[in-house]
Order: structure tokens, then C-alpha cells, then sequence
């Protein structure tokens, strides 16, 4: 299952409702904490990220990382391909 993903601006509040995630690898596209966006609480094993006109999409690995005392589950870059019109 592939979910979307979007920058988490407000942790706390993020943490209570959605999954948080940490994106890495995608050189200038998106990276850092992101949320699971459509109220999707499991874990995927990929994400997505719409970026400038394509979509950036990224792995589950085993590892996490704790981000403001989060421990959050780790995603690299695999891919992008671009978004159809």
C-alpha cells in the first residue's frame, strides 16, 4: 500500500492524529518529518510526496530515529516519476 505524505509543521499535533514519518535520500526533493496524509494511522510500506510536478517515492528500511522524542519509522528515496495530467 502506498500513502501520501506531507511536512509535519506542528508535531505534537500531528503525532496524536496521524503517523509521523522521516523521509531521506531524495538529494533536492522533499526530506525530513513528514505526517501520513487521508487519516491513515498504519504504517506503509512505501510514500509518496507530490514535488514540483512528480511524485517522490520512498521505502520503509527497518531502521527509525527519534525527532523531538518521537521515534519515528526511517523511508528512503527509491524513485520519482512524474504526475500524469
Amino acid at each position: 500500500m502506498t500513502v501520501f505524505a506531507e511536512p509535519a509543521e506542528d508535531i505534537a499535533s500531528a503525532h496524536a492524529r496521524q503517523q509521523l514519518v522521516l523521509l531521506e535520500g531524495a538529494g533536492r526533493g522533499p526530506a525530513g518529518l513528514m505526517r501520513l496524509t487521508r487519516g491513515t494511522t498504519a504504517l506503509s510500506d512505501r510514500v509518496t510526496v507530490a514535488f514540483y510536478g512528480r511524485h517522490q517515492h520512498f521505502t520503509r528500511t527497518q531502521e527509525t530515529r527519534t525527532v523531538s522524542g518521537f521515534e519515528v519509522p526511517l523511508y528512503r528515496w527509491t524513485y520519482s516519476t512524474a504526475i500524469a495530467e
